[in-house]
């Protein structure tokens, strides 16, 4: 039963093009709500409430793209770089070298 219906779906999903692909990102929740489209580290970040994110583009080591974010947004609760989490002792060295702390 599920057969001929599944077909023509498994059909049209590989005719999609490479555009459709989800894009690796970046996230951060930050500390202080913020609602705003920004540039951070040469990436279009945009915020709503207290999550933001971006396309990841693998120019900057993510560390750095933490700090700057923290930088720029305030202190980070939260990060994570395409399927990499930090943990909280890599969120601390963020918001430190950000000057928070």
């Amino acid at each position: 039963m599920l057969r001929p219906i599944l077909l023509p779906m498994i059909a049209l999903a590989a005719a999609l093009p490479a555009q459709a692909q989800v894009q690796p990102m970046y996230r951060a929740g930050l500390a202080k709500p913020l609602t705003a489209t920004l540039v951070v580290k040469d990436l279009r970040w945009s915020c709503i409430g207290d999550s933001c994110s971006a396309i990841r583009n693998g120019t900057s080591p993510d560390v750095n793209v933490c700090s700057a974010v923290a930088r720029k947004l305030g202190p980070v609760t939260s990060f994570s770089a395409g399927p990499r989490t930090f943990d909280q002792a890599a969120i601390d060295k963020c918001n430190l070298a950000a000057g928070h702390g």
